[in-house]
């Protein structure tokens, strides 16, 4: 799994558990603070954890480790979705599953977040993905949305 936008890393431990000593989860965070908490936190004591103190718009400098089944995208960006597709274009399988963490506010503070979260799930099948669900977040993530959806290359 590539996951963009690790933070501190509390859910890619989580993830980390789920894929096994088998899988392996390769973690990107922006922040260099942030990053570096996820290092020593996570990926430090977890063997199948490879961390990556990088911009998530530099897909191809996750390809080292060849394609991946699933791209986790929790990014807060205006461009997140384009991000979260030049990442699969470049690192995922075909027919490999994005799970994409929409941010309404960070897109468009004065739309509607259901709106974008509308528009991004457009955008994708607009792009040849598969959009399978858009789940809302609320009340645990305000303004906040999984877009589940299969790539097809």
């Amino acid at each position: 799994m590539l996951y963009l936008g690790t933070s501190t890393g509390t859910t890619p431990s989580h993830v980390s558990d789920i894929v096994g000593p088998r899988g392996l989860l390769i973690g990107v965070e922006f922040a260099p603070r942030v990053g570096r908490e996820f290092v020593e936190n996570v990926a430090r004591v977890r063997r199948n954890v490879v961390p990556y103190i990088a911009d998530a718009r530099e897909a191809e400098k996750f390809a080292s480790f060849g394609k991946v089944d699933v791209v986790y995208c929790d990014v807060a960006q205006q461009d997140q979705t384009e991000i979260a597709m030049e990442n699969c274009r470049k690192n995922l399988k075909n027919r490999g599953r994005l799970l994409l963490v929409v941010k309404s506010r960070s897109i468009d503070v004065l739309k509607e977040p259901r709106d974008v979260f509308r528009q991004e799930g457009e955008r994708l099948a607009g792009a040849g993905f598969v959009v399978e669900k858009i789940i809302e977040l609320s009340p645990f993530d305000k303004d906040h949305a999984l877009i589940s959806a299969v790539f097809v290359a």
